[in-house]
């Protein structure tokens, strides 16, 4: 049996060697694209709908921004209106304004056509929301990147314990045909042995039994295998019925040693940069808030041209401009004090978010340290396992020359490859809730990706680019 740690693929070792730019996939004899745990990653990070929408929420934050700018450029606005004023609404007034008892009279005042074309302008000289608003909406943004991260290494860990599914079921299924082509031999041999009349029937029954229950097992291995398989391609954001081929094996990270690693600090976790900036934003709100106190100023201006008349036909004969500028300053003086108690609502859910903040810390702490229970107990337990499985295919393997020397029974070898075949099924399932342990543990530890330290965005930068050429 190899070594245990020949067994275990570098989790951490891999992904701080991973590079986010795509890379061309290679291709076996046959043609089919052969993927690297890299490669899958990579093609999620492009093809999985997590991604992509993490990468238009970025978009949406970026055009928020954008809005919020353009509320301190200059607002134009053009008017027109032509009225035809059907029935006049008459003015009362007194026939002899020098008489003050004299008669009532009603006088229509206008035209039956009336046309005005207006184009008005205002600028933002001050308000001290929209500055901050600025400001937050940019911190906005940033918690957009971050949640693009944190899609990020949820997608990474998923194809990661897919991509190594893949693996161990196919590992294991290699030794259930290695262990079925030696029954068919033991089989035939026996067969031979019983038409010459060397062996009982009973005997030959035996191995038949165990052969078929194999076969079975085999059939069940090869299933599996195309459910991991198919697992995959789901993770990868791939059509489950593409042609792919992994480009790695479990041998074939023998040179990675995995040795348990220290435990970070929790600010390491994507998910504390998050409530981070969450606390951040409503700090904005609250100053925002606060803002609504103090005075506004516009300036504004107008230019314009009025016509009248009786006749729809020339209306704008007679008619004239006007323009004006002037500025507008506000201040709102009470509000019957709503604003004092929004912003106390927003003070303590900013307390909220400290205790939310709090309680992450515990959480990533314990997280933190069970993973690395889980981790620790269950390389304890493969360990185990890898020896029982190597007792396991000696006695299975002592059993045969045995049986073939005439110096055992059928009983003996069905019951070891049966025996054997247990302790390599459980093996392999505990191997494969090792990779788990440990990719779980640098995830909790904030290493999954070295993407998320460095933080890289240029990737990102260039798929929202093309997206919104698109």
């Amino acid at each position: 049996m190899k070594n245990v740690l020949q067994w275990i693929v570098a989790f951490l070792s891999l992904f701080f060697s991973l590079q986010l730019s795509a890379q061309q996939t290679t291709t076996n004899v046959q043609g089919v694209p052969l993927f690297s745990v890299q490669d899958c990653i990579n093609y999620a990070f492009q093809n999985t709908g997590t991604i992509k929408n993490a990468v238009l929420e970025q978009g949406i934050s970026q055009a928020k921004v954008g809005e919020i700018i353009s509320i301190g450029l200059p607002q134009i606005d053009f008017e027109g209106q032509l009225i035809d004023n059907v029935k006049i609404q008459r003015v009362f007034i007194p026939s002899d304004f020098t008489d003050p008892n004299s008669d009532i009279i009603g006088a229509e005042f206008g035209t039956k056509y009336n046309s005005s074309l207006q184009l008005k302008a205002s600028q933002l000289i001050f308000d001290g929301t929209f500055f901050i608003g600025v400001q937050a909406a940019k911190v906005y943004t940033e918690l957009a990147s971050k949640e693009l991260i944190r899609s990020k290494i949820d997608v990474a860990e998923a194809v990661t314990q897919a991509y190594y599914y893949v693996l161990v079921q196919r590992e294991f299924l290699d030794l259930i045909i290695e262990n079925r082509e030696i029954l068919e031999g033991l089989y035939n041999e026996t067969k031979a042995m019983y038409e010459a009349g060397m062996v009982e029937e009973t005997e030959l029954n035996r191995i038949e039994v165990n052969y078929n229950s194999m076969v079975i097992q085999e059939t069940q291995s090869k299933q599996m295998n195309v459910i991991a398989e198919k697992l995959l391609k789901f993770q990868m954001g791939m059509d489950i019925n593409a042609s792919m081929e992994l480009a790695e094996k479990l041998e074939d990270f023998r040179d990675f040693i995995v040795t348990p690693t220290d435990l970070a600090v929790a600010k390491n976790r994507i998910e504390y940069s998050i409530l981070q900036t969450n606390i951040k934003l409503n700090d904005f709100d609250i100053r925002s808030t606060k803002a609504e106190y103090w005075p506004k100023l516009y300036a504004f201006g107008g230019y314009g041209f009025n016509a009248g008349g009786r006749e729809l036909q020339g209306l704008y004969d007679d008619g004239g401009d006007f323009a004006n500028i002037g500025i507008t300053l506000s201040l709102k003086v009470f509000d019957g004090f709503s604003r004092k108690k929004i912003i106390e609502q927003k003070k303590l859910k900013g307390q909220q978010l400290l205790n939310t903040r709090i309680d992450l810390e515990r959480q990533i702490s314990i997280e933190q340290e069970q993973s690395r229970i889980v981790y620790e107990t269950n390389m304890a337990t493969l360990n185990l396992q890898e020896k029982n499985m190597g007792v396991a295919e000696k006695v299975y393997t002592n059993t045969q020359i045995k049986f073939k020397n005439g110096v055992g029974s059928s009983v003996e070898v069905t019951t070891s490859s049966q025996d054997y075949a247990a302790a390599a099924n459980t093996f392999y399932n505990s191997l494969y809730e090792v990779l788990i342990a440990k990719l779980s543990y640098e995830k909790a530890n904030g290493r999954l990706l070295e993407y998320v330290d460095s933080e890289d965005f240029e990737k990102d930068q260039k798929t929202l680019k093309l997206n919104n050429e698109k």
